[in-house]
């Protein structure tokens, strides 16, 4: 039984995504790629994780994680190099560079945010509040002493 709630788990969430993905509309992505809207919706406890998390991977799409431009990491210098000349037109390599640098702080916060949520996320796509997951950790108690006797 573990082993296949091990498998099934990582395979809905994929799904998930995808369908998530499916549901946001194109107006609604070409919005996420110009704004980091990301920022607010991480912040709203009624937000959907899956949508934030498609929000910060569109608003990135194409540029350069700053993390590894702080770290001088090739990876991050190589995709600079390797954009096209027409990309390069309407936006520099150090533009984008100082762009993506001057999110480093939001990048970190919303990274750390998805690790810690990702593990909390209902079947609707909303993370549990602190309340609700109080409540999962009171019965999973409750549930495990049971099981002793």
């Amino acid at each position: 039984m573990r082993k296949t709630t091990i498998i099934l788990l990582p395979l809905l969430f994929f799904l998930q995504l995808s369908i998530a993905q499916s549901q946001i509309g194109k107006e609604k992505l070409k919005e996420f790629r110009k704004n980091p809207k990301w920022k607010e919706m991480m912040n709203d406890p009624n937000t959907n994780f899956n949508e934030t998390k498609i929000a910060f991977e569109e608003f990135w799409k194409g540029k350069p994680n700053p993390l590894e431009l702080m770290e001088g990491e090739e990876e991050a210098l190589e995709e600079l190099k390797e954009r096209s000349f027409i990309s390069k037109l309407f936006k520099s390599n150090r533009a984008l560079k100082k762009e993506s640098l001057q999110y480093t702080e939001d990048f970190k916060r919303f990274k750390f945010w998805q690790s810690q949520s990702e593990s909390f996320v209902k079947s609707d796509g909303r993370v549990m509040t602190e309340d609700e997951i109080q409540e999962m950790a009171r019965q999973e108690m409750q549930r495990r002493q049971e099981t002793k006797k």
